[in-house]
């Protein structure tokens, strides 16, 4: 519907020598103007030689990312403003801070241009933000010329905005210019206060690929391009008189856009059609913009009425000759999918419809709740106050996802707004005194600003702090006196003050550590145990408040899975199911989905990102149908990460895959069909005959982890599942054990390479502690995940349980103080009622508890835990088990065999395939 950018580029590059004139007239405009060019150089500005706007560099609205500038020999295609890019290669949200006047509504656009900034021809995928919410997500058609640019009107709730990109691990953010230009308020009304994103914005009196306005023609500074279907059905009015706006319209509309209209090419045709791509979940606000631009003969007049969909919106009018007149709906319109707008001449209208010029506006209703604003002034000092680099940038608590390190906060009922609870700055280089701005953290409830290098003497305020129940000031260079009222409250029961190695402070001896020195067992392990507890509760609040943890709930017999390579359509009456080495899939044309699914008659289950139907090819071999869900913002992405997992990795204790669909609007996954469904449903299970025995426990643990095994040290490079649960390990008849679901999947950039940093994703309960707080994902992230798999195995309980009190208990915390005694009775399983050997029951315990230390080092690596389940079974069947073991090893073998056969065979289609995917989902 929109043109490209380029070309909007292109035709405002054309009319350089007309806007000369003009200059001289726009500097008076520019009141109120904010104009970024992002990436120049510190202190630099200019005047734009087109517009005659004025520049300024980036500098000063943020610091972090790294400016670059564009081929020169792409320069001479676009304006200054987009010569350089500032770009974010680290950190997963990076904003600016622009101040704003209060009150005041504003055009914001932000412009990307490529430019093979980076020399690698490649282009990112990413998402803009603005404050705490998502605005658009930014991606280019191709490499080639890549340019795009997002435009909101909003009214700024505060003194100030936060424009945000956002990594999605789809390359590398970048943004060229940063524009905000002051409105009328009166201009795009809302009847909700809504936002507006502009979807189109057209002078449809020009012919396709005409030149382009913006400032200083308009002095709003709206980008207005020719319709590109002009020429197919429309032709041109003109006049070369003056079109004019009332000193009340409030939309102030360019003389030179107005000054043309289109008309129906045919005579015999009554109406002019806009008519925009489906989306069932867009609201839309339209403003179509009319002026009179010939004088009617007496017995000719010109009546038009508006049509939405084939009902009629606006009745019969007729635009004012050289005058501006605009019509707009107020209120989103919610069509269902469908946005056809019919201008048609009216009962007795002599004349055709005319119309000059249009917008387009998709409704953004912003609903993350922000951070309470004293509360941000006071964090933002303390930032400047101490130099913390960090990732403290844009709202300090929300989204949550992307929320300040070392800040907890909790959303204010009320007032909807979040308030810091927790300060955590420990270890963070710390110089000077304790600031006074923390003060202002009215509702802080625990501050940690131990091991520093703080000075001065403990501020009295501390003790005021209604809220404050923890602070730890250990390990600093502290002096004076502890304020009376912190005394006072510790005594009161009211405080855990810490203060220990503050070797100047005269009453830090009265104070003894919070922490236990004395390295005994049990006092060790009661640490490691509230801090899983912490871990777990924190995880469970940030799932509360929508963080992004997955949270799957996956039905009998369903699988998540990618799919591997592209395969010729016979394929569909040859699949075998136990053809376990076949790492290819097959296309289906969105019919044949249909048919495989009886037409989508059998829901199986319900994924994070669609639901999951039964189906049946034409041999009568069943499948799993995963229909990507078009309301999931996240689903394209995850579709994409399975098919380059996937396509590198088989193996026996994968799920397999068949094919694949993505076809127009649909993107569905088909599986081979598992029957005997999820570990999870095993486990849970209320039947005594249906639960699972000891041996089958082992044997699924031995798969599990062998699975894993090739994740880790099969493929290269090594692949980190990152949601590693009991549902996503599928069960087939005979209960071998297959891992699923790779949307979340990483992949290590080398065989060396020991994490990758990325936002933390996974489910709560099986998350690493470290990975949560770090951001580094590594292979033993997923040890940890299958520490607490095994843990489920063995005892039985879910990874969180709820206790008699209705208090969410992490299944290490439960075992902490069972394992230091062995008890292995309590431990393990109830129902199995001691059919199983100690020995093996005592050695599986160990494993899955090493697996599950919250201390990453500590963990095995996956080969050594694999190896030692093998024993475990063998203790428990030592005649059985060399022949399985033996059987299973060389399958496994043979798998990672074909897998680099299968790859070296079929790259070039492989790469085929994921190109055109690719392609489709840009």
């Amino acid at each position: 519907m929109s043109c490209t950018f380029e070309q909007l580029l292109f035709a405002l590059l054309g009319g350089f020598a007309l806007n000369l004139v003009l200059l001289v007239h726009s500097q008076d405009h520019q009141s109120g103007f904010i104009s970024i060019d992002c990436g120049l150089q510190t202190d630099s500005s200019y005047p734009e030689k087109t517009t005659g706007l004025n520049y300024i560099s980036d500098a000063t609205f943020i610091d972090t990312g790294e400016s670059k500038s564009i081929l020169l020999d792409d320069r001479d295609d676009y304006l200054q403003p987009y010569w350089y890019v500032r770009c974010f290669p680290e950190g997963v949200r990076n904003c600016y801070k622009i101040n704003v006047t209060l009150g005041n509504k504003y055009l914001i656009r932000a412009s990307f241009v490529y430019g093979n900034y980076d020399g690698q021809d490649k282009i990112p995928e990413f998402e803009l933000h603005l404050g705490p919410d998502l605005w658009d997500t930014v991606s280019f058609r191709s490499a080639s010329g890549a340019g795009t640019h997002k435009e909101l009107i909003h009214v700024p709730p505060r003194n100030y905005i936060h424009v945000c990109l956002v990594n999605t691990d789809s390359g590398v953010p970048f943004i060229s210019a940063i524009e905000l230009r002051p409105l009328s308020n009166e201009s795009y009304q809302t009847v909700r206060e809504s936002s507006l994103a502009l979807v189109s914005r057209y002078d449809t009196g020009q012919g396709a690929n005409s030149r382009a306005y913006r400032y200083p023609f308009d002095i709003y500074d709206r980008f207005w391009t020719s319709y590109h279907d002009f020429d197919n059905y429309w032709t041109q009015l003109n006049t070369s008189s003056t079109i004019s706006s009332e000193s009340d319209d409030h939309y102030q509309l360019p003389s030179v856009v107005m000054s043309t209209a289109a008309t129906p090419k045919n005579p015999s045709d009554d109406s002019l059609r806009i008519i925009l791509p489906p989306n069932i979940n867009a609201e839309y606000c339209s403003y179509l913009h009319f002026a009179e631009l010939e004088r009617a003969d007496p017995n000719q007049s010109r009546l038009q009425q508006i049509i939405l969909n084939g009902k009629l919106i606006y009745g019969a009018f007729a635009p004012p000759y050289l005058h501006t007149y605009t019509i707009f709906s107020a209120s989103g319109l919610n069509t269902f999918g469908q946005y056809n707008i019919s201008i048609t001449r009216a009962k007795n209208s002599t004349l055709p419809p005319i119309l000059n010029a249009f917008e387009i506006y998709m409704v953004k209703n912003f609903s993350e709740a922000e951070t309470n604003q004293e509360d941000v002034d006071a964090i933002t000092n303390i930032k400047a106050t101490y130099k913390i680099k960090s990732n403290w940038q844009g709202d300090p608590c929300s989204p949550q996802l992307y929320s300040w390190e070392g800040l907890n906060c909790s959303l204010h009922k009320t007032n909807q707004q979040h308030r810091i609870i927790s300060l955590n700055l420990s270890s963070s280089a710390l110089t000077g005194e304790i600031a006074h701005f923390i003060s202002n953290l009215t509702m802080i409830e625990t501050l940690d600003l131990s091991n520093n290098n703080l000075t001065g003497s403990i501020p009295e305020f501390l003790s005021t702090l209604p809220d404050l129940s923890v602070l730890n000031l250990e390990k600093n260079n502290l002096t004076g006196s502890v304020p009376v009222g912190l005394i006072q409250r510790r005594k009161d029961g009211l405080l855990s003050l810490s203060l220990c190695e503050n070797p100047n402070l005269s009453d830090s001896q009265q104070i003894s550590c919070d922490l236990n020195k004395k390295g005994n067992i049990s006092s060790r392990i009661a640490v490691i145990a509230l801090y899983v507890l912490l871990i777990t509760l924190l995880s469970i609040a940030l799932a509360l408040f929508g963080m992004g943890f997955e949270v799957y709930v996956m039905g009998f017999g369903v699988f998540e899975m990618g799919f591997r390579r592209k395969r010729q359509h016979e394929m569909m009456t040859n699949f075998k199911p136990n053809s376990l080495l076949e790492c290819e899939g097959q296309r289906f044309a969105y019919s044949e989905i249909v048919k495989i699914t009886n037409n989508f008659a059998s829901i199986i289950g319900r994924g994070g990102f669609g639901k999951v139907y039964l189906g049946t090819l034409t041999n009568e071999t069943q499948v799993a149908v995963k229909l990507l869900n078009s309301l999931s913002r996240q689903g394209s992405k995850e579709f994409k990460n399975e098919v380059e997992l996937l396509m590198r990795a088989c193996h026996r204790n994968l799920v397999s895959l068949v094919g694949y669909c993505n076809e127009w609007e649909t993107m569905a996954l088909v599986y081979e069909y598992v029957a005997n469904g999820n570990l999870q449903q095993h486990l849970s299970a209320d039947v005594t005959q249906d639960v699972l025995t000891w041996k089958e426990r082992l044997r699924i643990a031995v798969d599990t982890a062998r699975g894993l095994e090739y994740l880790h040290n099969g493929c290269k490079p090594p692949i980190v599942h990152r949601d590693l649960k009991t549902s996503n390990i599928l069960l087939n008849e005979k209960l071998q054990a297959k891992i699923g679901d790779f949307g979340l999947s990483k992949v290590l950039s080398t065989e060396s390479a020991t994490h990758v940093s990325t936002v933390a994703k996974g489910t709560f309960g099986y998350l690493d502690p470290q990975y949560c707080s770090t951001g580094q994902l590594n292979k033993k992230s997923d040890v940890y995940s299958f520490g607490i798999v095994l843990l489920e195995l063995i005892t039985g309980r879910a990874a969180i349980a709820i206790d008699e009190e209705g208090v969410p208990i992490h299944i290490c915390e439960w075992m902490c103080p069972k394992f230091e005694s062995m008890e292995i009775e309590s431990i393990v399983d109830s129902r199995l009622q001691g059919s199983y050997l100690n020995s093996s029951a005592r050695k599986a315990i160990e494993i899955a508890m090493a697996c599950a230390s919250s201390i990453t080092i500590q963990r095995p690596d996956i080969t050594v835990v694999h190896n030692d389940l093998k024993e475990c079974l063998e203790i428990e069947m030592p005649f059985e088990i060399t022949e399985i073991v033996e059987r299973y090893d060389a399958s496994s073998s043979s798998s990672v065999t074909m897998t680099s056969h299968i790859e070296s065979q079929t790259n070039t289609s492989s790469l085929g395939m994921l190109h055109e995917i690719s392609n489709s989902l840009h």
